[in-house]
C-alpha cells in the first residue's frame, strides 16, 4: 500500500496536534498528566516541549493546507 504525501503530512499534523494538547494539559493539569505519563512529562518539560512544538506544527499545517488546496490535474 502506497501512502500519498497528503496522507503522511496529515498524520504528522495529527501527531503534532495531539502532542500540543497533551503538553498543554501537562502545563495546566500537571498533577494529572505526570502520573499518567509515569513521571516522564512534568510541568517544566511540558512547557519546554509545548514552546518548541509551535514552529513545526505551523510549518506542517501550512504544508497540509498547500497540499490540500492545490488543483488536481
Amino acid at each position: 500500500m502506497r501512502l500519498s504525501s497528503r496522507r503522511v503530512v496529515g498524520w504528522i499534523l495529527f501527531a503534532l496536534a495531539l502532542l500540543l494538547v497533551i503538553t498543554g494539559l501537562g502545563i495546566t493539569e500537571f498533577r494529572v498528566v505526570t502520573p499518567l505519563t509515569l513521571g516522564i512529562l512534568g510541568k517544566s518539560l511540558s512547557f519546554q516541549l509545548h514552546s518548541l512544538l509551535w514552529i513545526p506544527f505551523l510549518a506542517v499545517l501550512l504544508l497540509h493546507m498547500v497540499l490540500s488546496c492545490r488543483i488536481r490535474r
